[in-house]
């Protein structure tokens, strides 16, 4: 049996998904909350602050769920990420992953929200981009299809928060 070694630099990569119903500044009112992740990423049953103060760089959150891929004997996969930079002007926030049961090494993200170049007046873009050792049980394109699944699920939530939030306003 012949292994294939994976290359050294890791894996690096990028996923989008579109949100129509919203401007840039209204998706990251929304998403702007380090802490509030359970909100609006589907497969996050639970995410609270341990240390330091939500939105500010060196907050360390809790994430957990109820998928361990890595570890199927684990049926709940948890992480512990720390906030390493916000730019709220720009709209996003960079973390990583400092403990966690799903079979990271080491994992840093940028996650953004960014004006949609295809719309005139509304709708904006999740841009998630991340760095990472590979990851137990995965491959990488399974790792993006698994992240470009999470942006869809975060675009279609605050897709439908902005519209209830259209129809509260208008009723």
């Amino acid at each position: 049996m012949e292994t294939i070694a994976q290359p050294k630099s890791g894996w690096e990569g990028k996923v989008t998904a579109r949100i129509r119903a919203a401007t840039p500044e209204q998706a990251w009112s929304l998403l702007k909350g380090f802490c509030s992740l359970h909100r609006w990423v589907p497969s996050v049953r639970t995410c609270h602050k341990l240390e330091g103060v939500d939105g500010q760089p060196g907050c360390v959150r809790y994430c957990g769920g109820p998928l361990n891929r890595s570890d199927p004997t684990q049926p709940t996969g948890w992480s512990k990420e720390r906030l390493l930079a916000v730019d709220p002007a720009g709209r996003s926030y960079t973390y990583e992953i400092v403990e966690t049961n799903k079979g990271f090494a080491r994992y840093r993200a940028t996650f953004a929200v960014a004006p949609d170049p295809g719309c005139a007046a509304e709708g904006c873009c999740l841009v998630w981009s991340f760095a990472a050792d590979p990851v137990k049980g995965w491959t990488q394109q399974e790792f993006v299809a698994y992240l470009e699944k999470l942006a869809q699920g975060v675009a279609e939530r605050v897709e439908a928060e902005i519209s209830l939030g259209v129809a509260s306003a208008e009723g």
